[in-house]
């Protein structure tokens, strides 16, 4: 939703996408509540809650200068709240993710903008789950 708004405000003529925007804004906390629903968080309620509060302080001074990069910024650090951690793991490889991430995703937007803004999308959420994997995998036993 925030690609859409943004790509309507880009035109050649002048138009305000506030309502898009507004809407999209709106979707956050739902997306980080699916997030923590469906990976059986046990404080569900709370991480969400908490989650979209660290979006919004995330998201919006890095999307100040990139907003791609804020937006996965964002949805990072709200999904590293948000997402259940595995017992006995902590944040570090997920955090560790999400900053690759953002670093892609502002190299995507600089070298290939098109390309850039509609990769950031699936980034946060995807970094978090592939660091969880990483984590699996390479667990020491």
């Amino acid at each position: 939703m925030f690609i859409w708004a943004l790509a309507a405000a880009s035109g050649d003529e002048t138009v305000f996408a506030g309502g898009l925007f507004g809407i999209a804004l709106g979707l956050v906390p739902g997306a980080l509540a699916v997030a923590a629903f469906v990976s059986q968080n046990p404080r569900a309620i709370s991480s969400t809650l908490l989650a979209t509060l660290i979006w919004f302080v995330v998201a919006f001074p890095i999307g100040i200068g990139n907003v791609p990069a804020g937006l996965v910024a964002g949805f990072g650090a709200g999904g590293l709240v948000a997402f259940r951690l595995p017992p006995g793991r902590g944040r570090r490889s997920r955090v560790i993710a999400v900053v690759i991430a953002v670093a892609y995703a502002i190299a995507l937007q600089r070298f290939l903008p098109e390309v850039g803004l509609f990769a950031a999308a699936p980034l946060p959420f995807l970094a978090i789950a592939l660091a969880d994997l990483y984590d699996e995998r390479f667990a020491v036993a």
